[in-house]
């Protein structure tokens, strides 16, 4: 009896300002749905988390000299993005229906080779709660204490190169 295969085809590509109002839509539904771990849905801890997460501030830091972003993309519609700004990896994010494809780790491969390119020796970031076994999975080490800011915490990672 013949199978049937259903592929998600996934694309890894540079994001251009165009598409801030896609990567801002990727990032706070993340956020909100996938980050309950760090808020606990708490309004006033979400709110303060997703008040700058706004498509204008999203293509400034998508042209701010230095950094590059990339969108993954499962057929025309963006499902994560990333943003690394010099040697700290800023975002990363994938939407709900994305999580546990590689899309994450798709985009921080690319992150990690644009910054190896560039000589980057070591990537830095702040990780949330829910993402940290993520980014130790993928060769990241604590490199701080935690940070605490508007009842989030942010661990501070690093990760050779």
């Amino acid at each position: 009896m013949p199978h049937s295969y259903r592929f998600h085809i996934m694309l890894i590509r540079p994001a251009q300002v165009h598409t801030a109002a896609d990567a801002c839509t990727v990032v706070r539904q993340s956020i909100t749905h996938c980050c309950a771990l760090d808020h606990h849905h708490d309004a006033a801890i979400l709110g303060a988390w997703l008040a700058n997460k706004t498509p204008k501030n999203l293509a400034a830091w998508m042209t701010a000299p230095g950094t590059i972003a990339w969108g993954a993309y499962r057929e025309e519609a963006m499902v994560g993005f990333a943003l690394l700004a010099g040697p700290t990896l800023a975002l990363c994010y994938v939407v709900p229906e994305a999580l546990h494809q590689g899309m994450g780790r798709a985009l921080l491969w690319e992150a990690e080779a644009h910054a190896r390119q560039a000589g980057v020796a070591a990537l830095q970031l702040e990780s949330t709660r829910t993402a940290e076994a993520f980014y130790r999975r993928n060769g990241f080490e604590p490199s701080g204490p935690p940070q605490a800011w508007a009842g989030l915490q942010a661990q501070p990672m690093r990760k050779l190169l």
